[in-house]
């Protein structure tokens, strides 16, 4: 591009940067330098460190979360956004959250780590399976998610964990949760939310081993701590971080609309494309129809023709095969029933006795003076039971 005026020069410069993902999660600390708050509540100041400066501003709208006091000196960890001042053809350092530098340096732990560069960042699923929430059983940030979750994707699978998230055991509770969902299977993302509260609140989420434990998760987790203007060290180490639970909730999953208008997109592009092709082989085939002479055709045709007789005869002899083994496999199925047949027992002189439709097997289900019926290979008899003996004894009798 070759900019005709300045404006159209500073634009473009602002375009370039706006448009740079490695420029949108910027995390930074360093020394505060020429410090002004303005009458409408934006903070205008540089953060500098033992090499260089870079100037910085605060929408008023996010400096209702500084609880500290901020002047010239101040050792502060910043998170924000780079981008262009276009009046006057200046980057700045657009910031979002300010903390004292003690958070701060567990973050800059953590950064020359490597571990918050947006390259490590998980994708989200745009369909998910199941979604993990990890979050207080008390509270509306349960509510808030699956009503959100239940208009706009009711497909999903919620896989609720509670634990604490303020207090004694808070940080312990919330990486126990984070690792029983990991083992959960088809988990496609997790959600960690709780709602706003005071630093002293929030500030297990600023808890070192609670941070690393998000980043080593292999599953996408989206922090969702506190309000629009509440930030914590989780929502830096977390693959993507919401301003509220309920904006988590439609971040985790597209709405079924969009899906249908994406399906109903792709049908049409497979249809074009695929009248495309149809109109390709088809020019493609009338092309060959010309070149191909009519001897040449024939002779196509009595090879296949050979090659098609060869193949049937193939088949034809495997199929005789085949139907040769199944009957010897009938054959052999017809003796087994035929030897298994019950009635062969009633012809060796078995009889089989019944009690109101139910066969007797043991003695334990009959009594003196009970009513049988015997089945014989030729009929049925009824008797009365007059002598119950758990043992069989012939009478001797002289023949």
């Amino acid at each position: 591009m070759i900019a005709s005026t300045i404006t159209e020069l500073n634009s473009y410069i602002k375009t370039l940067l706006d448009r740079d993902e490695s420029l949108k999660n910027i995390y930074a600390i360093g020394e505060v330098s020429n410090f002004k708050r303005h009458s409408s509540g934006h903070l205008y100041f540089s953060l500098k460190d033992e090499n260089c400066i870079v100037k910085c501003m605060m929408f008023s709208s996010y400096t209702k979360c500084i609880n500290f006091d901020i002047e010239n000196g101040t050792k502060v960890f910043a998170y924000g956004y780079v981008s262009c001042y276009e009046p006057m053809g200046q980057y700045q350092f657009y910031v979002y959250h300010l903390s004292p530098a003690g958070v701060g340096q567990i973050n800059n732990e953590l950064e020359s780590e490597g571990l918050f560069d947006s390259s490590n960042k998980k994708k989200l699923k745009k369909i998910p399976r199941k979604i993990g929430i990890i979050t207080s059983k008390t509270g509306a940030v349960i509510h808030d998610i699956s009503s959100v979750l239940k208009r706009r994707y009711p497909l999903a699978e919620l896989v609720v964990h509670s634990a604490k998230v303020q207090g004694l055991d808070s940080s312990q509770q919330i990486i126990n949760s984070i690792n029983s969902l990991k083992r959960y299977p088809e988990i496609d993302v997790i959600i960690i939310a709780r709602g706003g509260g005071s630093t002293e609140d929030l500030w297990v989420f600023n808890n070192e081993q609670v941070v690393r434990e998000i980043i080593k998760c292999d599953i996408p987790i989206i922090s969702a701590v506190g309000h629009d203007v509440d930030y914590t060290l989780c929502d830096y180490a977390a693959d993507v971080r919401a301003s509220t639970p309920s904006v988590a909730a439609e971040l985790a999953s597209e709405s079924v609309d969009y899906i249908l208008n994406s399906i109903h997109n792709m049908k049409n592009r497979i249809k074009v494309q695929l009248n495309n092709k149809i109109s390709e082989f088809r020019l493609r085939v009338e092309n060959s129809k010309n070149l191909l002479d009519k001897k040449k055709i024939l002779s196509i045709l009595s090879h296949k023709t050979n090659q098609l007789s060869d193949v049937s005869k193939k088949l034809n002899f495997i199929f005789l095969s085949i139907l040769k083994s199944k009957k010897l496999n009938l054959k052999s199925l017809k003796s087994k029933v035929i030897f298994y047949n019950p009635e062969n027992l009633f012809r060796k002189g078995y009889t089989m006795a019944y009690r109101d439709n139910i066969c007797i097997q043991n003695l334990k289900n009959i009594e003196e003076n009970c009513e049988l019926t015997l089945r014989f290979l030729d009929g049925f008899a009824r008797f009365k039971v007059n002598n119950l003996k758990k043992e069989y004894i012939f009478e001797k009798k002289d023949i």
